[in-house]
C-alpha cells in the first residue's frame, strides 16, 4: 500500500515533519514498567492527527473512519485502526505537549528560514464554541437552577440510601437534568441500578452551574472600561463632577451678586460688567446643560444594564457571547487572536476573554515574542501593527518601548482610501503623529496583507468553530490548528526551496 502514494504525498511530508519533532514529552506520559496494555505509538498517533487536521478532518470519529478508507491514514498507521476513543484520549492526555507543539513547528520554520520580514500584525476574530448562546443565564437564573438541582440531588440520594442501593430510589419521578436513560429499562451504569448514573450527571451539571456562577462574579470584578457596570460608574462620576461644578459656579455667582448689591447700596461705583443672577448667567446655563446631559447618559446606562443583565453560559462558562463576524447577530464562542508575520506564518495564536480586542494587544505581543525566542528568531520582529480596535492609551503607554503602529482612525481613512475627520483622543497624539509620517503610512499598509489572509486560510481549512469546551481544552485545540497551519507553510516553503529540506 505504501507504493500507492507518490513520493511527495502529504502523508510522507507529515511523517517526515513528525520525525523532526521532540516527542519525549509524549512518550514520558506512558508507563515504563511494562504494566498495562501497550499504547499506540505516540509518533504514529501524532502523525495521524496532524494529517487528518491538515485535510480538515477534526472529529475523532471521522479520524477513526479515515483509518479504514484513507490510504494516507492506513500508511501512517501501518494498517492499524485506532478507535475514536483512542484518538480523543490521545489529544486529551497530551494537552500540554499539544500546546508546546506550536512552538516546535515554529522552530522548524525558523530553521528552514521561512520566518521572514521584520514586522508582524495582530488581529482578532470570533469563532463559535461548542455551546448554544441560548444557554446563557443571569445571576438569578443561576441561583434558581442551583437550588432546584441541589434539592433534586438531595432527594435522589436520600431515596437511594433508603432503598439500600438495590433499586431506583428516585421512583417513577425522573430527577431534573437526568442523563437521558430510560427509567423503565435496564441500566448498564454499574451495580445498583440507574440512580448513581443520574446522580453523577446531576453532580456534573451542578459543578458546571457553580463554575458559571464563579465566572460571572469574576467578570464583574474584572470589568473592562467598556462594560455596563463601568459605564454606569463613569456616568455617575460625570454627574457628580457636573453637579459640583454647577454648585461652585452658583455659589461664586451669588457672592459676586452680593458684592454688587452691597456696592450699589453704599453708592460706590462698580468696576467691570454688571453681574446677573445665576439663573440668567450664560456660563452657568452651559454647566447646567452639561449636568442634564450627564444625568440623561446615566439613566441610559442604567436602563441598558437593566435591560441586558450580565449572563454566562451554563454549558461552557469560559466562552462568551460575541458579535458575529458575518451576517450580524451574536454567537457563543471565543475571540481568537493571531499574530502573523510574512507569508502568514503564525507567531502566536491565543484566546481572548472579551469581544473587544484592545485588551489583548500586550498579551499577544508578549506571547509572540516569547514564541520567537523559543523558536530561535529572537528580536527579528521589530515592528508591530494593529488596527483601531487595539487603540487605547494604556496600550500605548505599556508598549512605548516598541515600534508599534496602531490605527487611531478607521481602516479606510488610516490607509488613505477615505478622508478621516475624527478628533484624536487624549493620549493618542504621539501614535497619530507616527502614523501620519510617510514611513508610518507605508509600513501600516502591510498590516492587512500579513494577518487578514491568515484568518481566511485558517477558517477555510478548519471552519470557524471549536469542538472542545473549557479554556484549557480550547486553547490546546487552537494551538493544534495553528501548528497545522504553520506546517502547511513549512511544506510550501520546502517545495519552493528544495535546499531547505533536511537530508
Amino acid at each position: 500500500m505504501r507504493s500507492w502514494l507518490p513520493p511527495g504525498h502529504l502523508a510522507w511530508q507529515v511523517l517526515g515533519a513528525v520525525g523532526e519533532l521532540d516527542l519525549s514529552g509524549f512518550t514520558a506520559a506512558y508507563r515504563a514498567d511494562g504494566q498495562g496494555q501497550a499504547p499506540y505509538d505516540p509518533a504514529m498517533m501524532l502523525a495521524l492527527v496532524l494529517y487528518c487536521y491538515f485535510k480538515g478532518i477534526r472529529s475523532s470519529r471521522k479520524i477513526a473512519a479515515a483509518c479504514v478508507d484513507d490510504v494516507g491514514c492506513r500508511v501512517i498507521c501501518g494498517g492499524a485502526a485506532p478507535s475514536h476513543q483512542a484518538v480523543a484520549q490521545f489529544v486529551r492526555r497530551h494537552r500540554a505537549e499539544v500546546v508546546r507543539l506550536f512552538v516546535q513547528v515554529l522552530g522548524l520554520l525558523a530553521a528552514a528560514g521561512a520566518v521572514g520580514g521584520h514586522c508582524a500584525a495582530v488581529d482578532g476574530s470570533p469563532v463559535s464554541g461548542n455551546a448554544s448562546r441560548f444557554a446563557n443565564l443571569d445571576q438569578e437564573q443561576l441561583e434558581a437552577r442551583i437550588a432546584a438541582l441541589q434539592a433534586a440531588i438531595d432527594a435522589a440520594a436520600q431515596a437511594w440510601l433508603a432503598g439500600g442501593g438495590e433499586a431506583d430510589g428516585a421512583g417513577s419521578q425522573q430527577p431534573l437534568w437526568d442523563d437521558g436513560d430510560d427509567d423503565d429499562g435496564p441500566d448498564d451504569g454499574g451495580p445498583g441500578g440507574g440512580v448513581p448514573r443520574r446522580l453523577a450527571a446531576m453532580a456534573a451539571m451542578l459543578a458546571r452551574l457553580r463554575a458559571a456562577q464563579d465566572k460571572l462574579a469574576a467578570r464583574r470584578q474584572a470589568a473592562s472600561p467598556r462594560s455596563p457596570d463601568a459605564r454606569i460608574a463613569a456616568a455617575r462620576d460625570a454627574v457628580g463632577n457636573a453637579g459640583r461644578r454647577l454648585a461652585q459656579a452658583e455659589d461664586a455667582q451669588a457672592a459676586v451678586m452680593a458684592k454688587y448689591q452691597a456696592a450699589v447700596a453704599a453708592g460706590k461705583p462698580w468696576a467691570g460688567k454688571k453681574p446677573v443672577p445665576a439663573a440668567e448667567n450664560v456660563r452657568i446655563a452651559r454647566i447646567r446643560k452639561n449636568l442634564q446631559t450627564a444625568t440623561s447618559r446615566l439613566a441610559a446606562a442604567e436602563a441598558a444594564a437593566g435591560a441586558a443583565p450580565a449572563k454566562v453560559s451554563a454549558t461552557d462558562p469560559d466562552s462568551r457571547l460575541l458579535p458575529a463576524k458575518n451576517g450580524g447577530g451574536y454567537l457563543q464562542g471565543w475571540n481568537l487572536e493571531l499574530a502573523a508575520a510574512r507569508r502568514q506564518v503564525l507567531l502566536a495564536i491565543e484566546l481572548h476573554d472579551n469581544p473587544a480586542d484592545y485588551g489583548a494587544l500586550t498579551t499577544m505581543i508578549e506571547a509572540a515574542a516569547a514564541n520567537c525566542e523559543l523558536a530561535g528568531v529572537r528580536e527579528q520582529i521589530r515592528a508591530w501593527l494593529a488596527d483601531s480596535g487595539y487603540a487605547s492609551t494604556a496600550n500605548f503607554q505599556a508598549l512605548e518601548h516598541l515600534m508599534l503602529l496602531v490605527a487611531t482612525t478607521g481602516e479606510a481613512s488610516q490607509t488613505g482610501r477615505a478622508a478621516g475627520g475624527r478628533a484624536v483622543p487624549a493620549g493618542w497624539e504621539k501614535m497619530a503623529a507616527r502614523l501620519a509620517t510617510p514611513a508610518g503610512k507605508k509600513l501600516y499598509k502591510r498590516r492587512a496583507g500579513l494577518v487578514e489572509p491568515a484568518f481566511a486560510q485558517l477558517f477555510a481549512r478548519f471552519g470557524r468553530y471549536v469542538n472542545y469546551r473549557g479554556h484549557d481544552a480550547v486553547d490546546a485545540e487552537v494551538k493544534l490548528l495553528g501548528a497545522v497551519h504553520n506546517l502547511a507553510k513549512l511544506f510550501e516553503y520546502r517545495r519552493r526551496h528544495p535546499a531547505a529540506v533536511p537530508a
